[in-house]
Order: structure tokens, then sequence, then C-alpha cells
């Protein structure tokens, strides 16, 4: 008979406080496609900070190339130059990857290509 890993109430209540209050910011956090542009191609900053001090790791989710990981920190920042063309997540994980601290998504917006009509000069009517 096997058991399984169950978190008691205060055990989830902790987990839930530490996500609470770890913070994560990227920069930029929307990536624009003009034209016939197929992806986008920056260097992404993000940085986390804690009141207490975190081991945690910064991943890409579906991007197992990137990680960065801090053990006893209580702010950390990551600098990465990527090329993407769909909305990518970025998420602050336990050392063991197990349990999201915190989630920022990088969006990739397309712009629309408008018809513009040409505008007419209005009539100028001289009397």
């Amino acid at each position: 008979m096997g058991f399984g890993c169950v978190l008691t109430a205060p055990a989830r209540a902790a987990q839930t406080e530490t996500a609470n209050r770890v913070q994560l910011e990227l920069r930029p956090r929307v990536c624009t496609l003009s034209g016939n542009d197929k992806q986008c191609s920056t260097t992404v900053h993000a940085s986390w900070r804690s009141p207490e001090e975190e081991s945690l790791c910064l991943v890409i989710v579906e991007r197992a190339d990137v990680k960065q990981c801090w053990d006893h920190y209580s702010r950390g920042t990551y600098s990465v130059e990527l090329v993407f063309a769909e909305d990518l997540l970025f998420e602050l994980r336990d050392l063991q990857l197990q349990n999201v601290l915190a989630t920022k998504a990088l969006k990739v917006i397309r712009e629309a290509l408008e018809l513009r009509h040409k505008r007419r000069q209005p009539w100028n009517l001289i009397f």
C-alpha cells in the first residue's frame, strides 16, 4: 500500500504566504510584431524580490534551456536574449521546481494591418 504526500492546512497556508510575498517583474512585458515580422528578438530583464531570503529558480515554461536559480537571496535579477513567436510564461519556483511562487507573462501582440483610405482634399470653393 503506497502513501501519497498530502499537505496539511498549515503547510498549504505557508506555501500560499510565500507565493503572495514574492514579486516578479519583467521588462519588456509586451513584444509587438509589425508588418511581416514573424518573431520577437529582445533582451528580457527579470527581477524579483521578497521580504525574506528565498531559494528559488526562474524558469520559462516550455523553454528548458532557460533557468536561473538563487539560494538564500531576498532579490535577484536575470537578463536573457530571447527569440520567440508566442507568449512566454516566466515562473519563480522552489529549488525542486515543484511549487510556483510567482508568474508573469511576456505577451506577443501582432499589429493588425488596417486598410486605410486615402483622404481626399476637401473642396476649396472660392467665390
